[in-house]
């Protein structure tokens, strides 16, 4: 039945649930005051106010001398127990709670702390002892607990008997009269019927309702908060699982379940806490043996690939509390990744016989498979997930996720439809799902080795530029590594950057270019940026040489060096300069130790690492083959495709530990790069720059009326007080440039190129310098400046553009094409290019690259089509091809059938036969 509200829905939830409401809790007004002694999970405690007070903002020192010495009052030791347990002292508070009287509370609150240190046994025993209670329980103490034991029964396989007795709470709340529940029972009832939600959809919203209600009804009781917080994240709605848990800590700043919540949100966000400023921390700095954050702590490492580290935590927070569900999955997932089968299959057991129906060791292996890449193993680990637990929305969407990966599309899709039948909510499936929909409209080429799919509109022009540059690197691989993927490669190309974010992630606003599966790669399109701002066939080369160090390593190269690999490929082939963030970052002493690397990709402590991370971890590996030869690489991915740590490969390839290579790596950085970092000049603000140099103006501005840009004098004095700064030299001279003042300028970007000779920002000196030159008739130094410009910036498309047109011009029709080939690949949707490549390609009877460039011309839309085919037509006689000339004239003559070339062309053709 649709529920009527006791007071409005909060919008935020509203905005959340968005589909028709099709609940089954009715709206039941809740009693005006909850008087009962509290438990501790679910209410706070009545005791003496002081005790409470302090409990309540988190001053638990001062709350646990002030219930000890008011034990025997009403509720100080449900409120002594809560704050032990909130301290991480879980004995303490069960022995609190057994002594004195046995009340009904207590004896709740005692089997919630047993469910929670993972002690089944006892936890089910007590709940059903006080469920039998003669003469029954108040709601809020029989709610709370009929859901506690529906946990007990769902873990141990019994789901169907769990679900009934959640079905009997939804039942309890909806014949509840007016003002008979309090809070804790309210909770209850949102408990259950977020765990029903997968039968009936809108319970997903009742459930928020509920916990509304609860949270204005007791509005000290963190619980309700916490737990719409929680289902908030399932569905990947941060910004208000986030109010949900900032409510907690406006309270109790010292909350360990809000702040593992902020933890929580940020990885669900993938962004980073500034140094210090770590929740995750925090909680456990409050509560050391949280189980929850321990195992969130455990999952961190992993991600970090620091496996030692994460197997070394999961068994102390299981040291602490030896049957926490949470900890233990968590070590299954460090044994998992750490290829220590027997003891994978040891802890697996143990589990097992503690939960048989508990998928969470499952859903902990599919999702350090998935972070660790690899996607097989996620895909089988979340299929025994989903069977353990039909119902969770977590097995499904990680099921279908990898098997999409995978490439298998059908399987995969019908995996999300069905969990998007149980929780339209979830965020991550309903965007695939849209997506697939999407793909539908796409062009599927099978093609040897190579199955691309580009979006419909783009597919005639771009297929042959993708399948020469992924052909030409698969070669390239294969050579280098020794590699070539069996089942060849599947590539996929998205026009807009939400839909590449959502095929990577589910979600929007990923940031990133490309990422690689293994054999199945996806990036964006050419048209999802701007020109001049993305470069895509580096962006594929880089992806496809993932491809390879992924299969030759079986998937378990560490993160740092398959993406200082592919950097250290993509430049070697492309070209690039140094980042100015990377600059600063040596400057502000912020590059991280080779044995930590990672961390600079998966758990970023400022903005700007994870880019900079990519510049210096393939460095990195140009210091390997520099000193030990590319042998050495290929042998360490034979180390690691073995199960060697970064640390043991390093070690026993190279013969040396990770800080001897740490200290050569270093070196060699600071002799090539340290006193360009020393030219940016001091960080701003107290906090370290990461941007470097500001750009300046962009060559071919115009001045003002006076013909100097405003300020151009304070520019040119700043420069002159600092010779050795790059942004004031680069400064200067790009405002000179604009004044027209162009020895002067060139004299400031010369000093400016000398200071970083290596600068990869888009309005480097070299590009200045160019158009300097340019203008004053020197084209050779001006075509010079610009090929310097381009080594470091290969994404210039406009650059590559003016580069032909002064090649051109001295008559060099050969350099014209080649810097007109690099030019498509940084945007190659433009027919002018195309049309002019076309031209140069006739120049030099090249007959392959004429008919390409006409058809790409063709496909990118020119305004006379007719003239374009004629073109084509003309290409295709010259190569031979006279049938294919031939349908192409017709086409031409159909759009325009008095078109005189078109005509002499098929009369011509005729004659030839």
């Amino acid at each position: 039945m649709t529920p009527k509200r006791a007071r409005p829905l909060p919008a935020f939830r509203a905005a959340v649930f968005g589909l028709p409401a099709v609940g089954l809790l009715a709206a039941v007004p809740a009693a005006p005051g909850a008087g009962q002694e509290p438990a501790p999970r679910g209410g706070w405690p009545g005791g003496p106010e002081a005790a409470a007070e302090a409990l309540r903002r988190g001053a638990y020192e001062d709350a646990e001398t002030a219930y000890r010495e008011e034990i025997e009052a009403p509720g100080a030791r449900l409120g002594l127990a809560e704050t032990l347990r909130l301290t991480g002292r879980y004995r303490e508070a069960l022995e609190a709670l057994e002594a004195g009287e046995p009340a009904p509370a207590r004896r709740l609150a005692r089997a919630r702390l047993h469910r929670e240190m993972g002690e089944t046994a006892p936890a089910r025993r007590m709940l059903g002892a006080l469920l039998a209670e003669p003469g029954g329980l108040p709601a809020d103490l029989e709610l709370p607990a009929q859901v506690e034991l529906a946990e007990l029964e769902m873990a141990a396989g019994e789901r169907e008997a769990a679900l009934e007795r959640l079905d009997e709470v939804v039942t309890d709340y909806n014949r509840a009269p007016p003002g008979a529940l309090g809070a804790p029972a309210l909770t209850a009832a949102g408990a259950a019927a977020s765990r029903l939600g997968f039968r009936s959809t809108g319970l997903f919203r009742d459930a928020l309702r509920v916990f509304d209600e609860a949270a204005v009804l007791d509005p000290a009781d963190p619980t309700p908060r916490l737990r719409a917080g929680n289902l908030l994240l399932e569905k990947f709605n941060t910004a208000d699982a986030l109010d949900s848990f900032t409510s907690v800590l406006e309270q109790n700043p010292r909350h360990p379940d809000a702040l593992l919540g902020l933890a929580r949100v940020a990885r669900q966000r993938g962004q980073a806490h500034p140094e210090g400023e770590d929740p995750l921390s925090a909680a456990l700095a409050v509560n050391p043996g949280h189980p929850e954050a321990a195992a969130f702590r455990v999952r961190r490492l992993l991600e970090a690939e620091r496996t030692g580290e994460a197997i070394a935590a999961a068994e102390a927070a299981l040291a602490l509390l030896p049957g926490a569900p949470e900890p233990l999955a968590a070590l299954g997932a460090a044994f998992f990744l750490a290829d220590r089968d027997q003891q994978l299959a040891e802890a697996e057991s143990r589990f097992r016989a503690l939960r048989p129906g508990d998928p969470r060791f499952d859903l902990g292996l599919a999702e350090a498979a998935e972070r660790g890449r690899r996607y097989r193993e996620a895909a089988e680990r979340a299929r025994a997930a989903a069977a353990l637990r039909p119902d969770s929305p977590a097995a499904a969407r990680l099921l279908g996720l990898n098997l999409l990966r995978l490439g298998e599309m059908e399987e995969g899709r019908a995996v999300l439809r069905d969990a998007f039948r149980r929780d339209p909510f979830d965020a991550l499936v309903k965007n695939t799902l849209d997506l697939l929909d999407e793909l539908d409209g796409f062009r599927v080429l099978d093609l040897p080795s190579l199955t691309l799919v580009l979006p419909e509109a783009e597919a005639d022009l771009l297929a042959p530029y993708v399948e020469e540059v992924a052909t030409e690197a698969l070669d390239e691989f294969a050579d280098r590594y020794g590699f070539r993927p069996e089942a060849g490669v599947r590539i996929e190309l998205y026009d807009r950057s939400a839909d590449f974010s959502v095929r990577t992630v589910g979600l929007a606003g990923i940031g990133a270019h490309g990422v690689c599966f293994g054999d199945t790669l996806a990036m964006e399109s050419p048209s999802a940026r701007p020109p001049g701002a993305y470069h895509w066939a580096s962006t594929l080369w880089h992806e496809l040489g993932h491809t390879i160090t992924m299969g030759l390593t079986d998937n378990r190269i560490p993160r740092w060096f398959t993406e200082g690999l592919s950097q250290y490929e993509e430049r070697r082939r492309f070209g690039d300069g140094v980042p100015a963030a990377f600059l600063a970052a040596l400057r502000d002493d912020r590059l991280l130790p080779v044995g930590e690397m990672n961390e600079g990709f998966v758990r970023p402590s400022w903005p700007g690492q994870v880019a900079v991370s990519y510049y210096h971890a393939s460095l990195v590996v140009e210091r390997i083959e520099a000193d030990h030869g590319f042998p050495a690489i290929l042998e360490m991915l034979r180390a690691f495709r073995r199960g060697a740590s970064s640390a043991e490969a390093i070690e026993t390839v190279l013969g040396a530990p990770v800080e001897a290579l740490d200290a050569a790596v270093k070196a060699g950085i600071e002799e090539r790069f340290g006193r360009a970092a020393g030219s940016l000049g001091a960080a701003r603000g107290g906090r370290p720059a990461q941007g470097g140099a500001p750009p300046g103006p962009r060559p071919g501005g115009r001045p003002d009326e006076e013909g100097a840009p405003p300020g151009l004098e304070a520019l040119v004095e700043a420069a002159d007080l600092s010779p050795d700064d790059f942004p004031s030299q680069l400064r200067a001279g790009a405002a000179l440039f604009e004044a027209e003042r162009d020895d002067e300028a060139a004299e400031r970007l010369r000093r400016a190129a000398d200071l970083i000779p290596e600068y990869g920002g888009p309005n480097g000196p070299f590009r200045f310098l160019a158009r300097i030159h340019r203008r004053a008739g020197r084209g050779p130094e001006a075509a010079g400046a610009l090929r310097r410009h381009l080594a470091r910036v290969p994404s210039a498309y406009e650059d590559w553009l003016l580069l032909a047109e002064i090649e051109r011009e001295a008559g060099d029709h050969r350099a014209a094409a080649e810097a007109l080939e690099s030019a498509l690949l940084a945007y190659p949707l433009f027919a002018e290019p195309h049309e002019r490549l076309a031209e140069a390609a006739a120049a030099r009877a090249d007959h392959r690259i004429e008919v390409r460039e006409r058809r790409a011309a063709l496909a990118a839309d020119p305004p006379d089509r007719a003239e374009a085919l004629f073109l084509l037509a003309a290409a295709l006689r010259r190569s031979g091809d006279r049938p294919a000339a031939r349908r192409r004239v017709l086409e031409a003559l159909e759009i325009a059938p008095t078109y005189d070339p078109a005509l002499r062309l098929l009369l011509d053709l005729r004659r030839e036969g």
